[in-house]
């Protein structure tokens, strides 16, 4: 024991009067139960602030976790978009085909499209076409117009054709010309017996072996009836319409 518990000790034993017959081991023990009892209270108090700092620590610490938690669970928004549906290809050529053409052509009292795709273009030689890869399917459809004469259509195809087109045989005109992207443009018209031109045509091939083809008829091809003297487009506004810089046809 030091001197200055020694003295605690004397002096408590004084403040509390103790008896005349005095024992210092008693007074030894005193000292030594108080020494414990300020060693526990120090005890708790230290337990306490740790608490105290741990209440305060973990609410900041809980939600960086949670965010953390989060944003390995969330996937990423900066992943690339899904790629242009079949469909929805059809629809655009289509309507920028229709639109072109009533820029084109003003005395046009309605213009509309109406594409779809398909899995099969028949040649007119086979009666039945060769499928394509469900990932590469055909192009159909009919941009409608109605002049003075009435409702008509052009018919508008494209896909990688399994036999080559064979357009100059019997046309009145045909010709063939190399674009910049080494694509080939032939456009052909045909009489067949007639004095007017009752079938026009224009085709761009691509690199790839994809063939757009636009066909202007006499009749109307959406429905087969509508049966007129000439073509309701020349073969000029055909090429104008397959070779549009702003149509991806691949």
């Amino acid at each position: 024991m030091s001197e200055q518990e020694i003295r605690e000790g004397m002096l408590l034993a004084v403040w509390d009067e103790p008896p005349l017959d005095f024992d210092p081991d008693a007074l030894i023990r005193r000292v030594e139960q108080k020494k414990s009892r300020r060693r526990a209270l120090v005890g708790v108090g230290v337990a306490t602030a740790v608490i105290a700092v741990a209440s305060f620590a973990l609410p900041g610490l809980l939600p960086r976790d949670r965010d953390s938690q989060l944003g390995s669970e969330t996937p990423a928004s900066s992943s690339a978009p899904p790629s242009e549906s079949a469909e929805k290809r059809a629809q655009r050529i289509g309507e920028r085909l229709a639109e072109t053409l009533g820029v084109r052509m003003t005395n046009f009292k309605e213009v509309y499209s109406d594409f779809r795709t398909v899995s099969t273009i028949s040649s007119p030689n086979t009666p039945s076409g060769q499928r394509n890869a469900a990932d590469d399917p055909d192009l159909h459809g009919y941009v409608h117009l109605t002049d003075g004469i009435g409702p008509t259509a052009l018919r508008v195809t494209g896909g990688k054709l399994p036999y080559e087109l064979d357009l100059c045989s019997g046309a009145v005109y045909c010709q063939s010309s190399t674009r910049s992207d080494g694509s080939v443009v032939t456009e052909a018209e045909y009489a067949e017996g007639a004095q007017e031109i009752t079938r026009s045509v224009s085709v761009r091939k691509f690199k790839s072996g994809y063939v757009a083809q636009i066909q202007s008829f006499n009749y109307n091809p959406a429905s087969g009836s509508g049966l007129r003297q000439t073509v309701p487009v020349r073969v000029g506004v055909l090429t104008e319409l397959v070779t549009d810089s702003s149509i991806n046809w691949e």
